[in-house]
């Protein structure tokens, strides 16, 4: 398939999910997906509220969103880098090399613990 191609299929794909979170509530909506490990063990994972944040996000409550996951707005600037600067530049060789990765995981791992011990 070619790379044109593959874009729109992604352009595609990107704005039925944006449609889809813009008009239905995972707060309320039966339909959307439950963490999986919340529903087995009663603990946050680093991902919960993601769902409401980007509903919140594609709505204008910037604030709103920021308070469901703290963590989702700096991630998605980070992969939005990853994606704008070249791949034979130098930023884009810093934000995915080993040590960029490793912060990113123990960064992931404290929100992980620190949301569940302060219930954020």
């Amino acid at each position: 398939m070619k790379w044109f191609y593959k874009i729109i299929l992604w352009i595609i794909g990107l704005s039925c999910c944006f449609i889809l979170y813009h008009y239905f509530d995972p707060t309320h909506s039966r339909w959307a997906p439950k963490c999986p490990f919340w529903l087995v063990t009663g603990y946050y994972c680093p991902g919960c509220g993601s769902q409401r944040a980007i509903h919140s996000f594609l709505n204008g409550h910037i604030w709103e969103g920021i308070q469901y996951n703290y963590i989702l707005l700096p991630s998605l600037l980070y992969v939005l880098a990853l994606i704008v600067f070249p791949k034979e530049g130098k930023i884009h060789s810093a934000l995915s090399s080993s040590m960029a990765c490793w912060v990113i995981l123990s960064v992931f791992l404290l929100w992980w613990v620190v949301r569940n011990l302060i219930g954020v």
